[in-house]
């Protein structure tokens, strides 16, 4: 069935398989693009979302979605697999990590998802609350989202040759005055790298080796 394709795996390492050359550990990407949402209180209220599969994934996926002969459209099991990849994600905390100076935030339920095809990309965008809405004056909002297998690679967008973040990687949506954002890239430890290099694609690493090769945004606001 179309809906247990590559987007459902991703919460636990994507289903399907990598080419055969592919052997190391990552077998596919993801750019993502994250907003902070502030409300009327200046308080950060949730991460609005944006991932944008590889295009090879995003292909098998359409291919797959394609040879579907239920009599829905295109844009109906767009709709169903994006419910899918929510339940799904849902059981990985969304793949996302978020601290306030370094101690945990708890996350709400995901709102507004939509799955769509863009330029060869499938597109998965949603909105993660944080459960309380938190006051950055003074205090820096961190996250990291990953895949834990680390089968996938999670980066924001960034020019051609992934060395600078784009602008609209990580911006704010209505931020109390002098707020700023940060992309810190991850530096793995070489052993770390090799590890990953080792492992082909039915192998899993250490539980939670895709933290360590995971970008690190950061919100902060003045006190």
């Amino acid at each position: 069935m179309w809906r247990h394709c590559a987007w459902l795996g991703l919460a636990m390492g994507l289903l399907l398989g990598a080419p055969p050359a592919a052997l190391a550990h990552p077998h596919g990407w993801v750019d993502m693009s994250v907003e902070g949402i502030f409300d009327e209180q200046g308080r950060l209220t949730a991460l609005r979302q944006r991932w944008r599969m590889d295009p090879f994934y995003s292909q098998v996926v359409m291919e797959e979605m394609a040879t579907v002969k239920d009599g829905t459209s295109m844009a109906q099991r767009l709709d169903a697999l994006g419910v899918e990849i929510r339940n799904n994600l849902a059981t990985q905390h969304n793949l996302t990590n978020i601290t306030l100076d370094g101690q945990p935030v708890a996350q709400g339920e995901v709102t507004d998802t939509d799955t769509d095809y863009r330029d060869d990309r499938l597109v998965y965008e949603f909105v993660l609350p944080l459960s309380t809405p938190q006051r950055l004056a003074g205090h820096t909002l961190s996250y990291r989202i990953f895949d834990p297998t680390y089968y996938i690679e999670m980066v924001h967008e960034a020019n051609e040759d992934g060395s600078q973040p784009l602008p609209d990687a990580l911006k704010l949506d209505h931020p109390p005055a002098g707020c700023t954002t940060r992309i810190v890239k991850a530096t793995p430890d070489p052993q770390k790298v090799m590890e990953a290099a080792m492992l082909d694609k039915g192998e899993s690493g250490e539980p939670n080796l895709g933290r360590f090769f995971a970008e690190t945004g950061e919100i902060a606001c003045p006190g």
